[in-house]
């Protein structure tokens, strides 16, 4: 039995030198080519075009900021304006439906007032 051990043993070692001998193999054929692909020309900046002071970009910057500020400002008030109007239509709705409630309680009223004093063709119809 020991002997047995030892030859499947030995044979696993000789198995795993051989997957290790032909791994370095394996893994240079799965490498990059040498030569990268050519890269895209560069295209170039126009010569025209001088580079900015420092005081012309913090200048260029505050513009920039400047328009993005008035643009918010803008939108700002939009959205108030929108707000208030839309108060103003529900103030008014409400005004409306309680118009309405208040001409339907005098009516209701009254016809119970006249259905209390005789007057059957303002009383409720039974169901």
């Amino acid at each position: 039995m020991t002997t047995t051990r030892s030859a499947l043993a030995l044979m696993g070692a000789l198995g795993c030198l051989a997957l290790a001998a032909t791994a370095p193999a394996d893994a240079k054929s799965r490498k990059k080519p040498a030569n990268p692909p050519a890269e895209a020309p560069a295209v170039a900046a126009p010569a025209a075009v001088p580079a900015l002071t420092p005081e012309e970009q913090r200048a260029a910057a505050n513009a920039e900021q400047a328009k993005a500020a008035q643009a918010q400002a803008q939108a700002n008030a939009a959205s108030q304006q929108a707000y208030q109007d839309a108060l103003k239509a529900r103030d008014e709705k409400i005004a409306r439906e309680k118009a309405e409630y208040d001409a339907a309680m005098a009516k209701w009223k009254a016809d119970v007032a006249a259905c209390q004093a005789g007057d059957v063709s303002k009383c409720a119809k039974p169901n």
